[in-house]
Protein backbone atom coordinates (compact mmCIF):
# COMPACT_ATOMS: atom_id res chain seq x y z
CA UNK A 1 0.00 0.00 0.00
CA UNK A 2 1.46 3.38 -0.83
CA UNK A 3 1.10 6.66 0.98
CA UNK A 4 1.95 10.24 0.14
CA UNK A 5 5.50 11.15 1.18
CA UNK A 6 5.62 13.90 3.80
CA UNK A 7 8.73 15.69 5.06
CA UNK A 8 8.63 18.39 7.74
CA UNK A 9 4.86 18.54 7.34
CA UNK A 10 5.01 19.16 3.58
CA UNK A 11 3.87 16.87 0.78
CA UNK A 12 6.90 16.00 -1.33
CA UNK A 13 6.90 16.60 -5.08
CA UNK A 14 9.19 15.29 -7.79
CA UNK A 15 9.02 17.24 -11.06
CA UNK A 16 5.61 18.54 -10.00
CA UNK A 17 4.21 15.08 -9.23
CA UNK A 18 3.33 13.84 -5.77
CA UNK A 19 5.88 11.38 -4.35
CA UNK A 20 4.68 8.18 -2.72
CA UNK A 21 6.31 6.03 -0.05
CA UNK A 22 6.05 2.24 -0.18
CA UNK A 23 7.55 -0.67 1.70
CA UNK A 24 9.84 0.06 4.62
CA UNK A 25 9.88 3.79 3.76
CA UNK A 26 6.10 3.86 4.28
CA UNK A 27 6.40 2.00 7.57
CA UNK A 28 9.10 4.37 8.84
CA UNK A 29 7.06 7.43 7.85
CA UNK A 30 3.87 6.03 9.41
CA UNK A 31 5.53 5.11 12.71
CA UNK A 32 7.27 8.50 12.85
CA UNK A 33 3.98 10.33 12.38
CA UNK A 34 2.18 8.16 14.94
CA UNK A 35 4.91 8.72 17.56
CA UNK A 36 5.31 12.47 16.92
CA UNK A 37 1.61 13.40 16.85
CA UNK A 38 0.44 14.71 20.26
CA UNK A 39 -2.59 12.74 21.40
CA UNK A 40 -5.88 14.57 21.07
CA UNK A 41 -4.68 17.01 18.39
CA UNK A 42 -7.20 15.96 15.76
CA UNK A 43 -10.80 16.74 16.65
CA UNK A 44 -12.02 13.84 14.49
CA UNK A 45 -9.39 11.46 15.92
CA UNK A 46 -9.07 12.37 19.61
CA UNK A 47 -7.41 9.05 20.55
CA UNK A 48 -4.76 9.22 17.82
CA UNK A 49 -1.17 10.11 18.69
CA UNK A 50 1.12 9.67 21.65
CA UNK A 51 1.68 11.29 25.03
CA UNK A 52 5.44 11.56 24.40
CA UNK A 53 5.30 15.34 23.98
CA UNK A 54 3.80 15.68 27.47
CA UNK A 55 6.91 14.03 28.92
CA UNK A 56 9.05 17.05 28.03
CA UNK A 57 10.11 19.60 30.62
CA UNK A 58 9.58 17.59 33.77
CA UNK A 59 12.17 15.98 35.95
CA UNK A 60 13.73 12.95 34.33
CA UNK A 61 13.92 9.81 36.45
CA UNK A 62 13.64 6.05 36.26
CA UNK A 63 9.87 6.41 36.05
CA UNK A 64 10.34 8.57 32.93
CA UNK A 65 12.17 5.68 31.25
CA UNK A 66 9.32 3.34 32.14
CA UNK A 67 6.59 5.76 30.99
CA UNK A 68 8.32 6.43 27.65
CA UNK A 69 8.92 2.71 27.07
CA UNK A 70 5.27 1.88 27.75
CA UNK A 71 4.01 4.73 25.59
CA UNK A 72 6.15 3.69 22.60
CA UNK A 73 4.99 0.07 22.96
CA UNK A 74 1.35 1.25 23.25
CA UNK A 75 1.60 3.28 20.02
CA UNK A 76 3.34 0.43 18.15
CA UNK A 77 0.66 -2.03 19.30
CA UNK A 78 -2.10 0.35 18.17
CA UNK A 79 -0.39 0.68 14.79
CA UNK A 80 -0.08 -3.10 14.50
CA UNK A 81 -3.74 -3.53 15.42
CA UNK A 82 -4.72 -1.00 12.77
CA UNK A 83 -2.60 -2.87 10.22
CA UNK A 84 -4.43 -6.10 11.03
CA UNK A 85 -7.80 -4.42 10.45
CA UNK A 86 -6.61 -2.94 7.14
CA UNK A 87 -5.19 -6.30 6.04
CA UNK A 88 -8.42 -8.12 6.90
CA UNK A 89 -10.39 -5.55 4.90
CA UNK A 90 -7.94 -5.87 2.01
CA UNK A 91 -8.29 -9.66 2.10
CA UNK A 92 -12.09 -9.43 2.08
CA UNK A 93 -12.02 -7.10 -0.94
CA UNK A 94 -9.27 -9.03 -2.83
CA UNK A 95 -6.77 -6.17 -2.45
CA UNK A 96 -3.95 -7.84 -0.52
CA UNK A 97 -1.71 -7.39 -3.55
CA UNK A 98 -1.63 -3.65 -2.75
CA UNK A 99 0.38 -4.43 0.40
CA UNK A 100 4.13 -4.97 0.61
CA UNK A 101 5.54 -7.36 3.23
CA UNK A 102 8.25 -4.85 4.15
CA UNK A 103 5.61 -2.39 5.45
CA UNK A 104 3.87 -4.83 7.78
CA UNK A 105 5.17 -5.25 11.33
CA UNK A 106 5.81 -8.86 12.25
CA UNK A 107 7.22 -8.12 15.70
CA UNK A 108 8.68 -5.43 17.90
CA UNK A 109 12.00 -6.84 19.04
CA UNK A 110 13.20 -4.07 21.34
CA UNK A 111 12.42 -0.69 22.85
CA UNK A 112 15.41 0.70 24.77
CA UNK A 113 15.04 4.04 26.54
CA UNK A 114 17.68 6.10 28.32
CA UNK A 115 18.12 9.62 29.66
CA UNK A 116 20.94 11.91 28.57
CA UNK A 117 20.87 15.25 30.43
CA UNK A 118 17.50 16.79 29.50
CA UNK A 119 16.85 14.48 26.55
CA UNK A 120 15.08 11.14 26.58
CA UNK A 121 16.55 8.82 23.94
CA UNK A 122 14.82 5.72 22.62
CA UNK A 123 15.91 3.04 20.20
CA UNK A 124 13.17 0.91 18.63
CA UNK A 125 13.69 -2.21 16.52
CA UNK A 126 10.91 -3.90 14.55
CA UNK A 127 10.95 -6.85 12.16
CA UNK A 128 8.72 -6.77 9.10
CA UNK A 129 7.01 -9.69 7.35
CA UNK A 130 9.83 -9.60 4.77
CA UNK A 131 12.23 -10.29 7.69
CA UNK A 132 13.90 -6.90 7.33
CA UNK A 133 14.91 -4.97 10.42
CA UNK A 134 13.75 -1.38 10.90
CA UNK A 135 15.60 0.72 13.49
CA UNK A 136 14.13 3.99 14.72
CA UNK A 137 15.82 6.39 17.10
CA UNK A 138 13.76 8.91 19.04
CA UNK A 139 14.91 12.03 20.83
CA UNK A 140 12.41 13.67 23.16
CA UNK A 141 13.53 17.10 24.34
CA UNK A 142 12.53 20.77 24.35
CA UNK A 143 12.32 20.62 20.53
CA UNK A 144 9.58 17.96 20.74
CA UNK A 145 9.72 14.39 19.53
CA UNK A 146 12.15 13.68 16.71
CA UNK A 147 12.31 10.31 14.98
CA UNK A 148 15.30 9.20 12.93
CA UNK A 149 15.77 6.09 10.84
CA UNK A 150 18.97 4.36 11.69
Amino acid sequence: MKTITVSNGDIQLNSGKIQFSVGSDKLIQDLSLWLKEPIGTGYTTPNFGSTLTSMIGGSQSGSTVSMVTHEIIRVLQLYQGQQIIYLQNAQNSAQLSNWNKSEIIQSVTSVDVSISNTTVLASVTVITLSNSTINLNLAIDSNGVNVYNG
